[in-house]
């Protein structure tokens, strides 16, 4: 039997996050709900096991794993950069590197140019399918070599020194834990951000919470932009609070490098603008009560419009509300 070693977002199986991914799982899930998300696929975790065991790694890298001395970061930093450094350099087999070539192309072909590359994560025999914040993300990848580099690049990251240390603070045996990079369609925002079905400070679950800046959701994810600040009413759909900020800085795409992305301040015309409509206000509220409801927990979303087009980046279970 064929071996999938890449599988478009929209086929995978809630049953599949030991070979996808919580990340990807999740996009699936999404898709099947009927949210808008960015097209795309992932490389199935079996894909980075064949490439160790063609490029002769396996044992290399468990040797390397096995004398980690978590005492000792200056040992564990050089040794987790030697693995990287082997996953980054390692061939791939012909058929796997076709399989996402052409995979790449289909997804590129009406124009889009640019994909984002995103690590999505589990660890086998266990619930746990996401270590938030953990692993890297890739924006505004162009071109079949450099998604292969990517690719290898997010392979790689499964052995960050912060990667490693969390798994040993967790007891995790590292070769519990894989990783499947996602390739999707890159979403080039006008505005975006993270919305919440309940309140994350007064625990409210009557509330949604939103919050948005212009450009890439980057910014309000890391915290480092203030953003505007918008309470919508669960149940009567009514905008309860609207706090708009004096937006100091934004990530967009480097049009100087023609990709990448960088930090630009926000023109003093848009800075005391509000990022987002009452009718996407509501829109988002509506999305998000589907999502709640479909998931049966509060979620924590993120979000993006490009024009007028509302995109879902992901969706997870609001932490610490109880």
């Amino acid at each position: 039997m064929h071996m999938r070693r890449t599988v478009p977002l929209h086929e995978i199986a809630e049953s599949e996050v030991e070979s996808c991914g919580g990340k990807a799982v999740n996009l699936g899930r999404l898709i099947r709900l009927g949210a808008r998300v960015p097209p795309g696929f992932c490389v199935v975790a079996g894909a980075l096991e064949q490439v160790l065991e063609v490029n002769g790694l396996v044992e290399r890298i468990a040797q390397l794993s096995s004398r980690l001395d978590f005492e000792d970061f200056a040992g564990v930093e050089s040794a987790t950069a030697q693995i990287r450094g082997l996953i980054e350099n390692a061939n791939l087999p012909q058929t796997l590197e076709r399989e996402i070539v052409e995979r790449y192309g289909s997804l590129t072909s009406n124009g889009e140019r640019y994909v984002a590359v995103r690590s999505s994560v589990a660890v086998r025999e266990t619930a746990v399918s996401s270590f938030p914040g953990m692993m890297d993300t890739y924006h505004y990848v162009l071109g079949s070599e450099e998604v292969l580099a990517r690719v290898r690049e997010c392979w790689a990251s499964l052995w960050s020194a912060r990667a490693a240390y969390l798994r040993h603070h967790k007891r995790i045996a590292h070769q519990k834990a894989i990783i499947a990079p996602v390739v999707q369609l890159m979403v080039n925002p006008d505005t975006a951000g993270v919305l919440f079905t309940a309140n994350p400070v007064t625990k409210a679950r009557s509330e949604v919470v939103i919050e948005a800046n212009w450009g890439l959701g980057e910014s309000v994810v890391s915290g480092k932009s203030m953003n505007d600040y918008y309470i919508v009413d669960k149940a009567t759909r009514e905008i309860r609070q609207r706090k708009i900020a004096a937006k100091t800085v934004m990530v967009v795409m480097d049009e100087s490098r023609g990709r990448d992305r960088r930090e630009l301040p926000v023109p003093p015309e848009r800075a005391r603008a509000p990022t987002l409509s009452d009718a996407q206000l509501l829109e988002l509220t509506d999305v998000a009560r589907t999502i709640e409801e479909h998931y049966g927990f509060d979620v924590d979303v993120e979000w993006a419009y490009q024009g007028e087009d509302l995109y879902i980046l992901q969706a997870r279970k609001v932490r610490d509300l109880d």
